[in-house]
């Protein structure tokens, strides 16, 4: 069995995620192109569709999930987070951030992280605050980080995207 250490409660399940995010935007495109009308693009108005008015659209909700893997994963290493602009339009360039933000987060070794439990972790908005590199993972990193690709996941379905479970969840290491 593994010992349990921030990467591999941070790292692995963000990477899998991500590209569980990934499959349900392709049924996502599949969805909006079986939609195509000539006076209205149903690919725009599901990148700006929300749950309810308060939240971020779908288009942030990745954003935002891509941004929380990333910065988390910097901040642990305790390396410069990459600078990624906000300026996807479509479901296409919303999936190349995506891949983006893998091949960033596949850049960060094991040996980075772990034994990093200690470390002050601050972010920009919580003036003159910290955590510590483990109340970060456990209490903020994860929790946020699944809520911004949940609600990306529960938008799809509420338009009528035919995504479940195992596309949210992906596969499981089942032993035989």
């Amino acid at each position: 069995m593994e010992e349990t250490n921030l990467y591999s409660i941070s790292i692995p399940p963000m990477l899998k995620a991500l590209e569980a995010l990934k499959g349900v935007l392709d049924k996502g495109k599949k969805h909006s192109d079986s939609k195509k009308l000539s006076w209205a693009d149903f690919e725009s108005a599901l990148l700006s569709d929300r749950i309810i008015f308060d939240q971020f659209p779908l288009m942030k909700q990745v954003q935002v999930a891509c941004d929380n893997a990333k910065g988390g994963a910097a901040r642990l290493a305790e390396i410069e987070i990459p600078k990624f602009e906000d300026t996807e339009a479509t479901i296409d360039e919303l999936k190349a951030r995506i891949d983006k933000t893998i091949a960033f987060v596949k850049t960060i070794k094991p040996e980075q992280i772990i034994g990093k439990e200690a470390i002050k972790v601050v972010l920009p908005y919580w003036e003159d605050k910290h955590m510590t590199g483990f109340d970060y993972v456990t209490q903020y990193l994860m929790p946020n980080f699944y809520f911004h690709a949940t609600t990306a996941y529960t938008i799809l379905r509420k338009n009528g995207v035919d995504v479940g479970k195992s596309d949210f969840a992906g596969g499981l290491p089942l032993k035989g």
